[in-house]
C-alpha cells in the first residue's frame, strides 16, 4: 500500500517546509491512499477535503483582494486589526524574508495553494480504487477536482505570475534534479490551466438541480467562465507585452513574463467569454432583476427602490440566475470575518456591541459612481463637480425623496447620482433599507443613517463616512431596543457574476476591433440597462467629451469604470487593477474624509486628509515575493522580479 506521506515531497520542495526529519519517523500505521479511497463515502470525503482550501472571499483579513490597497475599502483604526496581513501589506510592509498573506507556502494569513494542488493530485490517483463508485460519479469528481487543480494555479499565477506547474506529485524515490522544480512562463502556466479546464468541463452537469446539498459544486458554466478570466489575464497588460518584466529570467535562460505584445491573445479571450456566456445562457443564467411582487414585504416599493434592489440583491438574492459561482462558505454574520457584520453601519445608539463595523468604503468611492444621467460627475455638462462638497437640503420636488431623508441636509455629491451610488454606499442622511426597518417595502419608513458626533453611527469611528451598503442583505435585521440588535441574513458571496463575463466579452472586443462598434456597447449596455441608464453612446451625448465611445483608447477607460462600478465590493476591483496595470494611479491616493468629530452640518462635510501618507506603490508590488527561505531550499527557484 502507498503511504500518503508519499506525496508530500513535491509541497516540501515548493513551499521550503524541510521535510527529511519528519518522513523518517512516519510509523507504519497511518492512514494510507488506499483507506482514503476505499469506498464511494471516504473518497467522497476525499472530494470536499479538495474543495475546503478555495480562498474565503468573505474573510476580509485572509483574502487580498480587500484591505491590502485602500482605494475600495478602509478598515477601523481599532488596535486590534493593526497588525493583520492585509493591513501591514496596505502600509507597504510586504517583504521577501517572510511574506504577509503568504498563499506561496501558506504562512502569515494565507493557506498554500501547493498544498491544495497536492491534495487534488492525490484524488486524482486514487480515485479509481472505490468498487461501489458508478462510473458516470467517478468522471464527475474528477472533473471538480481538475477544475480545483486549475483554479489553485490560476490563484497563484494572480498572486505571483510564473509558478511551477505540478501536473503530479513527485514521489520520494524522484533524484535532487526532479524536486527542484522552476518557476514556470507565465504562458505555459495559461497553457496548462485551460488545459485541466477543458478536461474538466465536459463532465460537469450544466446546472446544479439541489443547491442545499450541492451548493458550490462546479458547473460547466463555472469552469467556462474561469477559462475566460484566466486568457482575459493572459492578454491583459501585466501579462502581455509587459517591459516591466523583459529581464526577469530563470537560470534556463527563460524570460518569465513576455514582453512583446500579442493580439491574438484577446483574439482567444473574447472566443472564451463568448462561448462561457453562451453555455451560460443555455443553464438559464440571466442578469438579474428583482421582482417585488414575489416578496410581501416589498412590493410597495418604486421604481426607485427596485432599482436599489437590482444592485443588492443580485448579490444577496440566493442562487439567483445572475451568480455563476458562489462561495460554499455561508454569509452567516458569524464572527468579526464575515464581510456582513463587517460593513453594517451603526443605525440605533447601542448597536455597537452587536455591529462590528470595521469595514468602510474608501472615500474616493464616493465619486466613482455615474451622475444620473450615466457617465463620470466630472464630464457630465449638467453636474456641478466643483461644488459637489457644498451643501443641499433634499425635498421631495426634487426626486431625493427615495435616497435622502427630506428635509435633511447633506453635500451635493450625494446627489442626482446613479442607482448603483444608492444601492452601493451608506453615507451620512441617506437611507438604509433592511426588512426589519423598512415597512411597506420602504413606501412608508425607512430609516435614514446619522454618523455626526452625538448621532448613533458616530460610535464606529468611521473617518471616511460610507459603508459598502451593497453587501449588506435587505432581509438582514437591526431593531432599536432588542438584547441582539443585529441578525445577518445567510447568502452566499457570488464570485462570478454573468455581468462580469458580459463587461469582460465587451472589454476583448475592444481590444479586438480596432474601433469600436455596437457589438462592442451591446454588452456593457445590457449591464447598465439594469439599473435604467442608457447606452454609452446615447449618455456620452450629455457629456463635455461626447466622442469617446467612438475611440478605442477612450471606450477602454470607459469600460474598466464600468467594471470599477458593477463589481465594486465584490474582491474583483483588486485583481482588474493589477492585470491593467493601474495600480500606480489608483492605490496611491492620500486617505480622506469627513470630519467625523463635528456635529453640524457645515463642520462635518468638511474633507480632512488623514494622518498617514498613501500607500507607496512601485512596480514590483504587482505580483508578490516568495520567501528567501524558499529560495535556500529550491535554487532553482528566482525570486520575483524587483524584489
Amino acid at each position: 500500500m502507498k503511504k500518503l506521506a508519499k506525496y508530500l515531497s513535491i509541497s516540501l520542495i515548493v513551499t521550503g517546509v524541510s521535510g527529511c526529519s519528519w518522513l523518517d519517523v512516519v510509523p507504519d500505521n497511518l492512514p494510507t491512499i488506499n483507506d482514503a479511497f476505499s469506498n464511494r463515502a471516504t473518497a467522497e470525503k476525499s472530494l470536499f477535503s479538495c474543495y475546503r482550501f478555495l480562498p474565503d472571499p468573505t474573510n476580509s483579513f485572509t483574502y487580498p483582494a480587500y484591505f491590502t490597497s485602500k482605494d475600495e475599502f478602509e478598515y477601523t483604526r481599532f488596535e486590534t486589526y493593526a497588525n493583520q496581513p492585509v493591513v501591514r501589506i496596505s502600509r507597504g510592509e510586504q517583504n521577501s524574508n517572510s511574506p504577509l498573506l503568504d498563499y506561496w507556502s501558506g504562512n502569515n494569513g494565507g493557506t498554500s495553494m501547493f498544498e491544495a494542488i497536492r491534495t487534488c493530485n492525490i484524488f486524482l490517483e486514487g480515485i479509481y480504487e472505490p468498487k461501489d463508485l458508478p462510473a458516470w460519479e467517478r468522471d464527475r469528481w474528477i472533473a471538480e477536482v481538475k477544475f480545483l487543480k486549475a483554479y489553485y494555479h490560476f490563484f497563484l499565477l494572480q498572486l505571483y505570475g510564473p509558478i511551477p506547474i505540478v501536473k503530479e506529485n513527485i514521489p520520494l524515490s524522484a533524484s535532487p534534479d526532479e524536486v527542484r522544480v522552476f518557476r514556470e512562463p507565465v504562458d505555459e502556466c495559461v497553457d496548462y490551466i485551460v488545459q485541466l479546464l477543458d478536461e474538466a468541463t465536459s463532465n460537469l452537469p450544466l446546472t446544479i438541480s439541489n443547491h442545499l446539498e450541492e451548493d458550490g459544486r462546479i458547473t460547466q458554466p463555472i469552469a467556462l467562465a474561469v477559462k475566460a478570466k484566466v486568457l482575459a489575464w493572459a492578454a491583459s497588460p501585466l501579462f502581455n507585452g509587459n517591459p516591466d518584466y523583459q529581464d526577469w529570467r530563470d537560470s534556463r535562460g527563460k524570460q518569465l513574463i513576455p514582453d512583446t505584445y500579442n493580439l491574438e491573445k484577446w483574439v482567444k479571450a473574447a472566443e472564451a467569454i463568448r462561448n462561457a456566456i453562451d453555455v451560460c445562457h443555455s443553464a438559464n443564467h440571466g442578469l438579474f432583476r428583482f421582482n417585488k411582487t414575489a416578496n410581501p414585504s416589498t412590493y410597495m416599493m418604486n421604481d426607485s427602490l427596485v432599482r436599489i434592489m437590482n444592485v443588492r440583491k443580485a448579490i444577496t438574492e440566493r442562487w439567483n440566475q445572475g451568480i455563476i459561482w458562489s462561495s460554499m462558505s455561508p454569509f452567516s454574520g458569524a464572527g468579526y470575518s464575515d464581510l456582513q457584520r463587517a460593513t453594517f453601519p451603526t443605525m440605533y445608539s447601542g448597536d455597537v456591541i452587536q455591529v462590528v463595523s470595521q469595514a468602510f468604503a474608501s472615500f474616493n468611492m464616493a465619486e466613482l459612481f455615474y451622475s444620473n444621467k450615466g457617465i463620470p460627475i466630472n464630464e457630465d455638462i449638467d453636474w456641478d463637480y466643483a461644488g459637489r462638497y457644498q451643501l443641499q437640503t433634499a425635498t421631495t420636488e426634487a426626486g431625493h425623496g427615495s435616497y435622502i431623508q427630506t428635509g435633511q441636509q447633506t453635500v451635493a455629491l450625494h446627489f442626482n447620482r446613479e442607482p448603483r451610488f444608492y444601492a452601493s454606499l451608506c453615507f451620512d442622511r441617506g437611507f438604509m433599507e433592511i426588512s426589519t426597518a423598512t415597512t411597506n417595502g420602504g413606501a412608508s419608513f425607512t430609516p435614514y443613517l446619522r454618523f455626526r458626533n452625538g448621532e448613533p453611527g458616530y460610535a464606529n469611528n468611521n473617518l471616511f463616512g460610507y459603508y459598502p451598503k451593497k453587501l449588506i442583505a435587505f432581509e438582514s435585521s437591526c431593531t432599536q431596543g432588542e438584547n441582539r440588535p443585529y441578525s445577518g441574513y445567510d447568502y452566499r458571496f457570488p464570485l462570478i457574476r454573468l455581468a462580469d463575463l458580459y463587461l469582460l466579452y465587451s472589454e476583448a472586443l475592444n481590444e479586438v476591433k480596432a474601433t469600436p462598434d455596437a457589438e462592442v456597447y451591446e454588452w456593457i449596455d445590457k449591464v447598465r440597462t439594469i439599473t435604467g441608464l442608457k447606452g454609452v453612446v446615447e449618455s456620452w451625448k450629455n457629456s463635455k467629451y461626447p466622442n469617446r465611445p467612438s475611440n478605442k483608447d477612450e471606450m477602454r477607460k470607459i469600460i474598466q469604470h464600468e467594471r470599477l462600478i458593477e463589481l465594486a465590493f465584490e474582491g474583483q476591483r483588486f485583481w482588474d487593477v493589477r492585470r491593467w496595470k493601474l495600480a500606480e494611479n489608483l492605490w496611491t491616493y492620500r486617505p480622506q474624509g469627513w470630519s467625523f468629530e463635528a456635529s453640524s452640518a457645515e463642520g462635518y462635510y468638511t474633507v480632512v486628509y488623514r494622518a498617514e501618507e498613501g500607500r507607496q506603490f512601485t512596480f514590483k508590488d504587482y505580483l508578490w515575493p516568495i520567501s528567501a527561505y524558499d529560495l535556500r531550499v529550491n535554487k532553482n527557484f528566482v525570486q520575483t522580479h524587483g524584489w
